[in-house]
């Protein structure tokens, strides 16, 4: 009977074996686990340290909270602002000014453009809804998305956050984020006719203070306004290029799926432009935690580099004056 010989690795230890293919690896993970173990095997760069950094704890702190969250913004925050651009433009006509500004951002014409109004009604619908929308929205999810949020926040700076009054900063976040979408909806169109140079101040400054706030409230104060503002800058600045973007990706796909499906495929296509707007939202709310301790690893690296450093040169100064001694 002849013995197996073992199988040797002539590879050096600390070295990755062969038979560790990223399918192996990530299959109990499925696509997020194929994706980390990715950068971990390109985590010997610093981009490569932060990217894993980054993506192992938005999937700690979000935990799915990106599709609750999309769920709660069209039953909740949508009506609300829907309702109130509604009864505050009730003088400027019948035109719903949410469908009007998807029609001229996407540029959607014909019977996609006819579908977005049937779709979002009329400014009288809209206003005859409200009451009813408004409550029963806010009672039941409206208060979810703030504590979603707050969770988020809260798992990614790993900080503990609770108190009585967080139904009321849940209803204040809800009522200022459904203010938010609507003025974002209205001083569009008057904004963009100014031209490039004075929209773009006024969504970066806009942005850029919302994102301070929001976790600075939901958190109680628990992270100083400096540490949270890496986050809030990224936010503005993805959020935008990302809303600025979408006539290019998402138009011709609500044309697509209006086309295919009618409204039910143009609410399909704004679901899903909500989700990604959502998430990108929240991986930018993790930035700033993961940013401040990438920093700080990386300087308490540099600042251990030459203590180590200093025996070895020593010790290489003294066997090579024992051996000049020697010869």
């Amino acid at each position: 009977m002849s013995a197996r010989v073992p199988e040797t690795n002539p590879r050096a230890d600390g070295e990755k074996r062969p038979s560790e293919s990223p399918r192996e690896s990530g299959a109990s993970g499925g696509r997020a686990g194929a994706v980390r173990d990715w950068l971990q095997r390109r985590a010997d760069t610093k981009l490569g340290q932060f990217a894993l950094l980054w993506f192992r704890r938005y999937f700690e702190a979000s935990r799915n909270s990106g599709a609750a969250a999309t769920t709660y913004f069209f039953l909740s925050v949508l009506p609300t602002a829907l309702a109130a651009i509604a009864f505050f433009r009730q003088a400027g006509g019948n035109e719903n000014a949410v469908a009007q500004r998807l029609i001229t951002h996407m540029h959607l014409n014909g019977t996609t453009a006819d579908l977005v109004r049937q779709t979002f009604g009329t400014t009288a619908d809209n206003v005859l809804a409200a009451t009813v929308l408004v409550v029963i929205g806010f009672l039941f999810w409206g208060l979810g998305i703030g504590q979603l949020y707050r969770d988020v926040y809260a798992r990614a700076w790993r900080v503990e956050a609770g108190s009585a009054v967080d139904q009321a900063i849940y209803a204040l976040w809800f009522f200022v984020f459904s203010a938010m979408i609507g003025l974002v909806v209205v001083s569009a169109s008057e904004l963009r006719t100014e031209g490039w140079l004075v929209l773009v101040p006024v969504w970066l400054a806009g942005s850029t203070l919302f994102w301070l706030w929001t976790p600075r409230v939901l958190l109680h104060r628990a992270v100083p306004l400096r540490s949270l503002l890496p986050g809030a800058l990224l936010s503005a600045l993805v959020l935008g290029g990302t809303i600025g973007t979408s006539p290019l990706w998402i138009g011709p796909t609500v044309n697509q799926n209006a086309n295919a499906f009618g409204s039910f495929g143009v609410v399909i296509a704004l679901i899903g432009y909500i989700f990604i707007c959502i998430t990108i939202s929240m991986v930018c709310a993790v930035f700033s935690p993961v940013w401040l301790e990438w920093r700080r690893t990386e300087g308490e690296q540099r600042a251990q580099t030459p203590t180590a450093a200093a025996p070895v040169d020593g010790s290489l100064g003294e066997g090579s004056g024992e051996t000049g001694s020697a010869t």
